[in-house]
């Protein structure tokens, strides 16, 4: 017990560090902050359970029969594998969607800061457009598929968790702050508070197992805290930022597509919306929740093969990059523009 407190100081120092570094683009009211930090730390779970049971879930699915049936019917021996990893991956992804909401609404009901009416309301707005968590996890599985035939499964394993984090840290900013989120900035700085959480605890659990193993000695374990600080927490606040940031244009299309601008920037939109009937806020909205989708899983993807292939040298300016976006984000004063949502916003008439 005095080892996991101990543990937990000395992840939390490093959390107290970045929340420092962005203490002037973080949300204003403190009660927001605890309850988002604390839904990121139970965003662990899920992804625990998966990397626990993993194996069973994918070579179960391989070996039913309709995949069989299906292999004989369009005479491809890979298809029983491609097809399994993409059910497979349909659901994971679901089932986190459906655990992640049942974890929120334990935490948002049970510490009072909302209503069950209130979190079903924000449930199913969430769950408006079912396709696009459903078209994340058939292009999750279709990339799981490929890495199999290219990389070591101890690589490309880890490659997809860190997919799987971001969805799932997406999930849990989606829950806990669905309707605290009025800009396009505060999307972005709730998704920093959502990533240091989750941040927090997987610190945690990484340094009690090297402890266990006894794998460092006192410098060593100390650089290791020192380097996980700022590569992983660093890591994980850049990705969930991107996702931030292009969840708070989704978010605001309506809004956002209303500038003239846009129109000239996205005339293909025009195109499209004149042949398929479809509003260009609508497809502006899926275009930018996609765009995000995919650069954050990618960029996490990217930081995690980079780790397993031991290019630590090439990570530190990867991640220094991926920070120096995130702060230029934070400072575009068009993205400190206030919106309405569910509930009138105190701020928008200040």
């Amino acid at each position: 017990m005095i080892q996991l407190l101990l543990l937990s100081l000395v992840a939390f120092l490093p959390i107290l560090g970045w929340l420092y570094f962005f203490r002037d683009n973080l949300p204003k009211h403190y009660s927001y902050i605890v309850l988002t930090f604390m839904a990121g730390m139970l965003s662990v779970i899920p992804i625990k359970l998966y990397e626990a049971y993993w194996h069973t879930a994918v070579w179960k699915l391989e070996h039913l029969n309709v995949f069989k049936y299906l292999a004989e019917v369009a005479h491809l021996q890979t298809l029983p594998s491609l097809l399994a990893y993409i059910l497979t991956s349909v659901i994971v992804m679901m089932g986190m969607f459906f655990f992640v909401a049942l974890l929120m609404s334990v935490l948002e009901i049970g510490s009072g800061d909302n209503t069950w009416r209130v979190f079903k309301r924000k449930t199913v707005k969430i769950f408006e457009t079912p396709w696009f968590f459903v078209s994340v996890a058939v292009l999750c599985g279709l990339l799981a598929y490929a890495l199999t035939l290219s990389m070591s499964e101890k690589i490309w394993f880890f490659v997809m968790v860190g997919i799987l984090e971001e969805f799932v840290k997406h999930l849990v900013l989606r829950f806990s702050d669905e309707d605290k989120i009025y800009s396009v900035s505060e999307a972005i700085q709730f998704s920093i508070i959502v990533a240091l959480g989750f941040a927090f605890v997987e610190n945690i659990l990484y340094f009690s197992q090297v402890i266990e193993a006894s794998l460092m000695s006192g410098p060593q374990l100390f650089a290791l805290i020192v380097l996980r600080s700022i590569l992983s927490t660093g890591a994980h606040v850049s990705f969930s930022a991107i996702l931030g940031y292009y969840y708070g244009l989704a978010k605001f299309s309506n809004e956002i597509w209303q500038r003239q601008e846009l129109c000239r920037r996205y005339n293909w939109l025009q195109i499209v919306h004149e042949k398929v009937g479809i509003r260009c806020s609508t497809l502006f909205h899926d275009e930018k929740m996609m765009e995000g989708v995919i650069l954050a899983m990618g960029a996490h993807a990217i930081f995690n093969a980079l780790l397993e292939f031991n290019l630590v040298m090439v990570v530190f300016p990867y991640i220094f990059a991926l920070l120096l976006w995130v702060v230029h984000l934070l400072h575009q004063k068009q993205l400190h523009v206030y919106f309405g949502n569910f509930i009138k916003n105190p701020s928008a008439t200040a």
